[in-house]
């Protein structure tokens, strides 16, 4: 049982990471393309 509990530990840390990375790339990729677009489409 430990195995298995470590093992879906790791997993949930990983979902959590890789959900956090998507994130904040996400952010980013907003921030930097979107934003522009917005700002000169209104223009």
């Amino acid at each position: 049982m430990d195995v298995v509990d470590a093992i879906d530990g790791g997993w949930v840390t990983l979902v959590g990471v890789g959900a956090g990375y998507a994130l904040a790339t996400g952010l980013v990729f907003l921030l930097f393309f979107v934003v522009p677009y917005l700002a000169v489409t209104a223009l």
